[in-house]
């Protein structure tokens, strides 16, 4: 007797919703893959405050995303500041625009005040952006307190709670 896989795998019980899905799922998975890539190359061989390397920041702040997005950011998220990649980069390596659009609501330029910074984050109103960098001042200040960088825990409270804020 024959076998149908189709049969055995519930493949005919997919709807066209069920196959959308599995596709958006397979490129999500693609993208967090380039994205972890392109971080691991991007932070090789340095080191944060604490000798530690540099990626395992990054790699918390993605994983801590509750989406796709959130986790591509996360793990992007200092790669133009720390690194020779460019935004324009990025895209040519195929990470996705909205990502990147993402990352550059997140960029830090260190001309601009701090506080200053994390308002315009805050006034953008991109739900993906304000998550992320919330993400990420909770493992800053995670590292801080650990490492007992004072003046960081100190800017990365004040950021947090004005995000936090009701």
């Amino acid at each position: 007797m024959a076998f149908n896989n189709n049969l055995i795998f519930g493949i005919e019980d997919f709807d066209t919703k069920d196959k959308i899905s599995n596709q958006n799922q397979n490129i999500g998975n693609e993208q967090i893959e380039l994205a972890l890539n392109i971080a691991l190359n991007a932070h090789k061989g340095q080191v944060d405050l604490d000798g530690y390397p540099a990626i395992l920041h990054p790699l918390s702040v993605g994983i801590e995303g509750q989406n796709v997005l959130e986790k591509c950011v996360g793990f992007l998220h200092d790669v133009v500041e720390d690194s020779g990649y460019t935004f324009d980069d990025l895209l040519n390596l195929g990470v996705s625009p909205s990502v990147v659009n993402a990352l550059r609501l997140l960029n830090y330029d260190k001309s601009v005040p701090y506080m200053d910074y994390i308002r315009n984050i805050e006034a953008s109103g991109n739900i993906t952006v304000l998550k992320v960098k919330m993400n990420d001042l909770r493992h800053n200040l995670r590292r801080g307190i650990a490492g007992g960088h004072t003046k960081q825990v100190k800017k990365h409270t004040e950021a947090l709670e004005y995000l936090t804020r009701d």
